[in-house]
């Protein structure tokens, strides 16, 4: 097949939708798919980073993307002066035979995709959960008639179903996120720079507001008043770095890291750390959790619905409910006391990432829902024929 993945969020951007989409465009190229992702235009800049294997599949871009805020994140839109217009001459020229948007109700490059599908199969991703959207409230019949373009709809979990069936009544396929567990593996080298007697807490995540890192600033505060040997390790970065390194105690400053961002050493600070945390307020899914999962690092997390689909409390970590820095401190100085527990929840991440997880796992599901999208379509073409779709769909 020939595969369209169109996104807003791709490298030099990191984030889990980039992760998403990269391993997809790879896994399903493995399989022997011509894959090319479309995405946005930006001119390269010394923090972007871009993915360190060689690519297997073609990257496309368009317009200009441009950063906002939106559902306690820092979204992205791509735009640019007749946008939709080249993207459906792209569309044409190359004749898809799927054409895959992720977040496809997201302005613009996204919806557009859908809205200017050629394609004998039109699919949509939805990555994130949300508790109410007043965009989907006010033009909810406008974005049902693109919902109504699309073949199929995957959700990352069952999380996002709750989100959207709020406001649209449609059939969903779950499909979870994936992890590649050759990359991401408890054998990957440790840090040298933190690999000495100390336990390491490890935070990875983007500087916006619902992943929580003003939480895991006190937590570290309160679990360093009771257990002095750990450092806390911060990867990510944003706009509103000044202001959460002023939350930092200075007495704590030389045990607190910020890393910044950090792409191909990903899998060596998980293997360096001996607990992940993340106290994020909304998630969809969490490809964090599946990484530390992976890596065999034990996970202390917050108690929500997208993180809820991926793990079980006290089996590869520990669920914290609520969002008070007080709860996480005491999960994490019961992880940082017990090594045979950190251990065990370790061992049991991996399992679970390696058996339910991987990406040849999820790009094989991925596949034959693309397969069952054009079996569906010929059949209905089929009962009045029209000889020239017929033959683009069995092309």
């Amino acid at each position: 097949m020939k595969i369209a993945l169109v996104t807003e969020y791709y490298y030099p951007l990191l984030g889990g939708i980039t992760e998403h989409v990269h391993n997809l465009a790879g896994a399903l190229s493995r399989k022997g798919h011509e894959v090319t992702v479309v995405t946005h235009n930006l001119k390269p800049r010394k923090h972007h980073h871009y993915p360190d294997d060689p690519l297997n599949f073609i990257v496309e871009r368009f317009g200009k993307g441009i950063p906002i805020y939106s559902n306690g994140s820092f979204a992205r839109v791509t735009l640019g002066k007749s946008l939709g217009d080249n993207l459906g001459k792209f569309f044409e020229r190359e004749q898809f035979d799927v054409i895959h948007a992720h977040s496809p109700l997201t302005p613009i490059l996204p919806l557009l995709a859908v809205r200017r599908s050629n394609a004998p199969v039109t699919v949509g991703t939805f990555h994130t959960y949300f508790d109410r959207s007043h965009g989907y409230g006010l033009l909810k019949k406008k974005f049902m008639e693109s919902m109504d373009m699309m073949d199929g709809k995957i959700v990352v979990s069952d999380a996002c179903v709750e989100a959207l069936s709020r406001y649209f009544d449609t059939d969903y396929k779950v499909i979870p996120n994936g992890v590649d567990t050759s990359y991401f593996r408890p054998e990957a080298p440790r840090l040298p720079q933190f690999d000495d007697e100390k336990l390491n807490i490890l935070f990875v995540g983007r500087f916006d507001p619902r992943n929580g890192l003003k939480t895991m600033l006190e937590a570290f505060r309160i679990v360093k008043s009771r257990f002095d040997n750990c450092r806390l390790i911060v990867v990510g970065d944003g706009p509103l770095r000044p202001y959460y390194r002023t939350l930092v105690d200075r007495k704590l400053s030389k045990d607190i890291h910020f890393a910044g961002l950090v792409n191909g050493g990903r899998p060596n600070f998980y293997s360096t750390a001996d607990i992940y945390c993340t106290p994020c307020t909304k998630a969809s899914f969490g490809v964090v959790l599946l990484e530390a999962m992976a890596s065999a690092t034990p996970i202390v997390a917050s108690d929500i619905n997208g993180y809820r689909l991926v793990m079980e409390d006290n089996r590869q970590g520990i669920l914290v409910p609520g969002t008070g820095a007080a709860g996480f401190a005491e999960a994490l100085l019961r992880l940082l006391k017990d090594p045979e527990l950190r251990q065990r929840l370790g061992r049991e991440g991996r399992k679970t990432a390696e058996e339910t997880f991987s990406w040849d796992l999820v790009a094989s599901r991925v596949e034959q829902y693309y397969l069952e999208l054009m079996g569906r379509k010929l059949d209905v073409l089929t009962e009045d024929p029209a000889p020239e779709k017929i033959f683009a769909l069995n092309d």
